[in-house]
């Protein structure tokens, strides 16, 4: 069964926020839930991370019979929505998980750890929908969709993505490390993307304090996506100290320089 949401060739954003999710009234425009994007591309629904923005998958998506999550890493703000997730509360669908082997683990026990007691009282097993793993290496295939997997730069490791399909190209880099060694690397990877969702959790003067956290400033995403001539740029995982005021200046000096460059806010959508 061909699996599409209503905006076919189409990324949401769910959750554009990192480390943990804020709420507030200084938080309102850029949102305060942390990783997920909803992404329908070639006839697949694909989402990018599971944080607490999964909590907002529209209804038609939960309508669906499947759907597919791939994870970036089980750090904890990408992966603490699933337990809550909206599309595993409802009979008759499938949730496809798939994530690179870490620490020893498999896609499967690496989700468990927290879906199970004493950190979760519910296991998957115990669901309404159907969960189905799957351990990834370089490159799969989701329907007509192809993935390609790269190896970022952050504590404990993390897994970037270039989905390909339906002649369109989007690139998921949330946290890793863009300097002068890790640049030509991440270029190559995103080159002339249609969209490019890059990590950029920090100012470069945070950065220089932080280097050794895995993230980056959204001053080196803009430089990436410059580099790698991506059409479109969105900064992701907002730092959670960081409001709306602050990212909304910090928007505007990238809009300045790279109109078709920005920072993502929960909600919005992108076609491609």
């Amino acid at each position: 069964m061909t699996q599409v949401c209503l905006q076919e060739d189409s990324v949401q954003i769910l959750g554009a926020r990192g480390s943990l999710p804020v709420s507030g009234r200084d938080y309102l425009y850029y949102g305060g839930s942390t990783a997920c994007v909803l992404l329908c591309l070639a006839g697949e629904t694909i989402l990018l991370d599971a944080g607490t923005g999964i909590r907002n998958l529209p209804e038609d998506v939960l309508r669906l019979s499947r759907i597919s999550l791939l994870l970036s890493h089980c750090h904890a703000d990408h992966i603490i929505g699933l337990p809550m997730c909206p599309y595993l509360a409802q009979s008759g669908g499938r949730l496809d998980i798939y994530a690179v082997r870490r620490d020893g683990l498999d896609c499967g026990d690496q989700v468990t750890r927290l879906f199970s007691p004493p950190l979760w009282p519910v296991t998957p097993e115990q669901m309404p929908a159907e969960t189905a793993y799957h351990t990834i290496q370089d490159v799969f295939e989701i329907g007509d969709v192809r993935i390609d997997v790269m190896e970022g730069c952050h504590p404990g490791g993390v897994s970037l993505f270039r989905l390909t399909g339906n002649g369109k190209r989007v690139v998921y880099m949330s946290d890793t490390v863009i300097n002068k060694e890790t640049l030509p690397g991440l270029a190559a990877f995103a080159k002339g993307c249609d969209l490019l969702l890059c990590d950029g959790q920090y100012s470069e003067e945070e950065f220089q304090k932080r280097s050794h956290f895995g993230h980056s400033s959204w001053e080196a995403a803009a430089e990436l996506g410059r580099f790698c001539h991506a059409k479109k740029l969105l900064v992701i995982h907002h730092d959670p100290a960081h409001t709306d005021d602050l990212l909304g200046k910090a928007e505007k000096d990238m809009l300045n320089s790279y109109p078709d460059y920005g920072f993502a806010r929960e909600g919005m959508v992108v076609q491609l």
